[in-house]
């Protein structure tokens, strides 16, 4: 993921927490163990780089609106939002220049493709 690579680069993290971040950008709300699943980490390492992250003021933890009360739920911080913000607007240029150059019945394609996975 060149986003990640980014982010790592300028703010000096590890890939893996560079790919938290996105992912959280993306999907505010994951639980721990969802983000965890999804990343194909494990916990000891997951637990690391959000004690990082938090410690940093780039995550915020809030306790779940639903079910059970002790699990959090992860969002990025207006500080996250920010460091994230290049690489969400180089991520949609690629995907706009991808697009175009691919023409309309390709973008149509792929729409189709994409509606009937979900």
């Amino acid at each position: 993921m060149k986003a990640a690579g980014e982010i790592s680069r300028d703010f000096d993290l590890p890939q893996l927490a560079a790919r938290v971040l996105i992912t959280i950008r993306f999907q505010p709300g994951q639980t721990v163990t969802g983000l965890r699943d999804q990343l194909d980490t494990t916990t000891p390492t997951l637990a690391r780089i959000l004690g990082d992250l938090d410690q940093r003021g780039l995550i915020e933890r809030r306790q779940s609106d639903h079910g059970d009360r002790r699990t959090r739920c992860l969002f990025l911080s207006h500080e996250g939002n920010r460091v994230t913000d290049p690489a969400t607007l180089a991520m949609r240029d690629s995907l706009r220049s991808a697009y175009r150059a691919a023409g309309s019945g390709a973008v149509s394609g792929v729409r189709a493709v994409l509606e009937a996975l979900i």
